[in-house]
């Protein structure tokens, strides 16, 4: 046999014909237009500027009518499922229910459960505006961040209103920013919040990343209690005349048009204020009930432009907008943000890093409600996960501004133990993590976590599709603590494969302490 063998290996290969050329390499981003129509003025601009972003990226430029959602995958598939996407869309036609129709479609391209595009909206108030955005965009990618400020705002209750300098993260600080946190109080505490606001205004429009937390609505941002949506007798029956009414001046808001007045260096904003990112169609939820008043489930109130907050961050020269485009937990904003420093990430793949969360979470189908028609289609949706999926990115989604940064308080290492398989290791330092709550999560008898991505490209064998894993954990002293695995989860994307693994503990046994988590992976068998 071993001499057959040896010649067959001296034998002449034998001719075959000409191999079929190899398919072009999948680009690297898709230029998407919804519903544009050449015939349209308006819709012209707009395809003029989605045709300078094709040319930038390289990308190919696909049309979709908005509606045929299995039109889109097939077409994103058919050039190879770019993983990012420019989805060009008239402020007017944009809203959560189509955003979250984009996202189920996008989270369905392969099979793991992760979103397989990172995604972002260029829209603007019109096209002026949106070729303003698109320099500005096109700045960013050739010369970066034009400083290192990194400024953050929020409304806090049981408090004056207040300015903490040089308040910035050890993660931040280590990626070469600093800056200040203004808190602004609400008016029921400090009378006088408004001129503080306006005082705050043109400082905050120094920074070149911008983070604001705090209620709101898409109109603006809440400077008063928000406990007001559980005061019942406060509220009127919605009518289209009544949004956003105050004659008595007891609901103070940080209003769109006073977001227009600051002077914004092509900077990159984060905001986890609910509806946010609202360009024209909003849907009343009861998070808005204060300003909005009280409306059936799916009802649609059209905003007009200039009253849209997310509109005015890009009309004062922000470069991106990352944001809920209905409610949202405030933290997202910051999960997303240490996403993309720790990572190096992108714009998309940070607000993508929320969707994943969700999608990880939801253990099977995700299931959001929707506005179809006219009517609420209710899906039975987790309040917490619908939250996350309502995280969007106006803006570019391939923009990479911040290098990778080491966590001074978070570190991950990764040893191969022989025969495919290794161990992940988690330490945490004591103190505040903003991923240590499992958000999206279901089991409240196990809300603390860790979660933690690794890529796997040299640690599985090509062929894994499926590992199993084990977590095991101790505190400072080298106590065990009561950790749990959550999941294992390969996910493909960008070319490359990276593992998910999630590790949950109670929260009153752990929230806060010093955590050191070893996930021991091997191949499933």
């Amino acid at each position: 046999m071993l001499l057959q063998f040896a010649a067959l290996l001296q034998a002449p290969l034998p001719q075959v014909p000409p191999a079929t050329p190899p398919p072009p390499a999948a680009p690297r981003a898709a230029v998407v237009t919804i519903a544009l129509d050449a015939a349209d003025a308006g819709d012209r601009d707009f395809l003029a500027v989605a045709k300078a972003a094709a040319k930038f990226h390289g990308a190919p430029q696909l049309a979709w009518d908005g509606t045929d959602d299995a039109a889109l995958r097939t077409r994103l598939l058919g050039h190879g499922s770019p993983p990012a996407v420019l989805f060009f869309v008239r402020p007017e036609r944009f809203d959560v229910t189509l955003h979250r129709r984009i996202l189920l479609a996008l989270a369905g391209l392969d099979d793991d459960p992760c979103a397989d595009a990172a995604f972002g909206y260029l829209t603007a108030r019109d096209g002026k505006a949106l070729a303003a955005l698109w320099a500005r965009t096109e700045e960013l990618h050739r010369q970066g961040l034009r400083g290192r400020i990194w400024h953050s705002a929020g409304v806090a209750s049981g408090m004056q209103s207040t300015i903490y300098r040089g308040h910035r993260s050890e993660l931040e600080r280590a990626a070469g920013f600093a800056g200040d946190s203004y808190y602004f109080g609400i008016v029921e505490q400090d009378p006088d919040v408004r001129a503080f606001v306006r005082r705050a205004l043109p400082q905050l429009a120094q920074a070149n990343v911008l983070e604001w937390s705090g209620n709101g609505d898409p109109q603006g941002i809440w400077l008063f209690d928000g406990d007001r949506n559980l005061q019942r007798e406060k509220h009127w029956d919605y009518e289209p005349g009544k949004v956003g009414q105050d004659p008595g001046g007891a609901m103070p808001r940080l209003l769109a048009a006073d977001v227009r007045t600051m002077q914004l260096p092509g900077t990159i904003v984060w905001s986890g204020t609910c509806h946010a990112a609202a360009t024209h169609r909003v849907v009343l939820e009861g998070d808005i009930v204060s300003t909005f008043g009280r409306a059936e489930r799916g009802t649609v109130h059209l905003l007009p432009l200039d009253q849209s907050l997310g509109l005015s961050f890009l009309d004062a020269g922000a470069v991106a907008l990352l944001a809920p485009v209905g409610p949202n937990h405030g933290m997202s904003a910051m999960r997303e943000s240490e996403f993309a420093l720790r990572e190096g990430a992108s714009l998309g793949e940070a607000v993508k890093s929320s969707w994943d969360d969700v999608l990880l979470a939801a253990r099977g189908p995700l299931r959001l409600d929707l506005v179809e028609g006219g009517k609420f289609v209710d899906r039975g949706e987790h309040v917490m996960q619908g939250g996350g999926a309502n995280r969007v990115l106006l803006g570019d989604p391939t923009l990479r501004p911040f290098a990778a940064t080491r966590d001074p308080r978070e570190q991950v290492a990764v040893e191969r133990t022989g025969g495919g398989a290794f161990t992940v290791r988690v330490d945490w330092a004591q103190g505040f993590h903003a991923r240590a709550w499992d958000m999206y999560g279901t089991d409240r008898e196990r809300g603390a976590c860790v979660p933690v991505r690794v890529a796997v490209d040299g640690l599985l064998p090509a062929g894994c599709t499926a590992v199993r894993a084990e977590a095991a954990a101790t505190g400072a002293g080298g106590e065990v603590l009561p950790f749990a695995m959550a999941h294992a989860v390969l996910e493909r994307f960008a070319g490359r494969r990276f593992l998910h693994l999630q590790a949950n503990a109670p929260r009153a046994a752990v929230d806060g302490q010093e955590q050191h988590v070893v996930f021991r992976v091997a191949p499933a068998r």
